[in-house]
Parts: structure tokens; C-alpha cells; sequence
């Protein structure tokens, strides 16, 4: 797939068919998730990679918790959002509405329990960064990630990424023996997108270019 092509066709996948993803290409995405560029070469990023048995456990384990802390989604930010950034989440919303609503389950629902289940994707990937880092190094991870998600689009499979779910990262790093000095930063769902399912009947907008670009000349 060409990439122009993999980034204008990309979108967040929230219901996957029940088929398996080869382990090599789970590993040909990790390796080209590993091309990013980083600061003096660090490479800060480390994934973690279930599947099968393990990672049913791990979604078990998830549920019990969110059943016990009810942990909302949500921007995260510290202060009131400006108008413009307000914006566009009721934008997506009004888009995203439609289509949750034919799953006659409310969205919060949805995709709180979603988040603890991978949306059902096949493979969940976990990221993480050593916590020696200082939190500038996290725009390296983030540039891995984004190497991650296209390379996953080029192969045909589809892909979410999940913050809400490190509210339990406890949980997470006890399950699968993520060690102490190591931060959960994101999980990623991997796997074939259903394409029947409303949750995966829309793509959300993006800002025009005059909206995100300022020009100096």
C-alpha cells in the first residue's frame, strides 16, 4: 500500500473478526515500528505483545477492574480545553453517534468496556517506556507508534489506540510481568477490522490546513 494511501485510509478500528494475525507480521510491525527517529538514537520504545489464552486473561483481569474503579475517557488535561479543541469533539461525536446508537449500547459504555477488551482485536500491544526518561522522550514514542499503526494499515490489519485502559496499569504490568521501571504509556488493538459492525462505519474529520498551519514569509 502506498503510504499517502495508508494515512488517509487509517482509522481507529473498534470491532475485530475473530481470526488470527500471523506472528510475523505482528513482528514485521514491531520492526518497523523501530525505524523511528528518536533523540540521539535512544529508541525509548519497548512493546509487549499478547495474544490467545494470555490475553483473555489479561481482559479478564481489566474487567474486574474497571467494574470495581469506573474510570471515564476523557482529554485528560488539566485545565478547561479552548473552545476550538471542544469543538472538535463534538464533531466527532455528532459523527460517531449515529452508528453507536444501532449497537444500543451508550457510547461511554461502549468504549470503556471496549478499552479493557481490545475492542476484541485478536492481539493487544502494550507500549512502554523506561520511566529514567524524561517526558519530552514520550514524542519519540510517539513517533514509533505512528510507524506502528501505518505499518499495520500497509499489511491489510486494522488498529486502535487505547489510553484509557492505563488507568490500570497495575494491573497490566502484574499480568504480564512488566518490570517496576518500565511506564505503560498506551495499548494498541491489533487484528482485522469487521467491516459489518457500526462501530467501524465511520471516520471521524480532520481540521482544514489553514487550522493547523501558520505561515512566516
Amino acid at each position: 500500500m502506498d503510504l499517502f494511501a495508508a494515512m488517509t485510509q487509517r482509522r481507529s478500528a473498534r470491532a475485530y473478526l475473530n481470526q488470527a494475525v500471523a506472528r510475523a507480521d505482528i513482528e514485521d510491525i514491531i520492526r518497523y515500528a523501530g525505524l523511528a527517529p528518536s533523540a540521539i538514537n535512544l529508541q525509548p520504545w519497548e512493546y509487549v505483545v499478547t495474544y490467545g489464552e494470555e490475553k483473555d486473561r489479561l481482559v479478564r483481569r481489566l474487567t474486574r477492574a474497571a467494574a470495581e474503579r469506573q474510570i471515564s475517557c476523557g482529554s485528560g488535561a488539566s485545565k478547561p480545553l479552548p473552545d476550538k479543541y471542544l469543538r472538535r469533539t463534538r464533531q466527532a461525536f455528532q459523527v460517531m453517534e449515529p452508528h453507536f446508537s444501532k449497537l444500543g449500547i451508550p457510547f461511554n459504555q461502549f468504549v470503556e468496556a471496549g478499552s479493557c477488551s481490545f475492542y476484541g482485536a485478536p492481539v493487544a500491544i502494550i507500549v512502554t517506556i523506561d520511566r529514567v526518561f524524561p517526558q519530552i522522550r514520550y514524542l519519540d514514542l510517539g513517533l514509533s507508534v505512528a510507524y506502528l499503526l501505518l505499518a499495520a494499515q500497509a499489511k491489510g490489519l486494522a488498529t486502535c489506540p487505547i489510553g484509557l485502559i492505563t488507568a490500570y496499569a497495575a494491573e497490566m504490568a502484574e499480568e504480564l510481568s512488566i518490570p517496576a521501571e518500565k511506564e505503560i504509556a498506551l495499548a494498541i488493538a491489533l487484528g482485522y477490522a469487521d467491516e459489518t459492525s457500526p462501530a467501524n462505519g465511520f471516520k471521524t474529520g480532520r481540521e482544514e490546513l489553514s487550522e493547523i498551519l501558520t505561515w512566516y514569509e
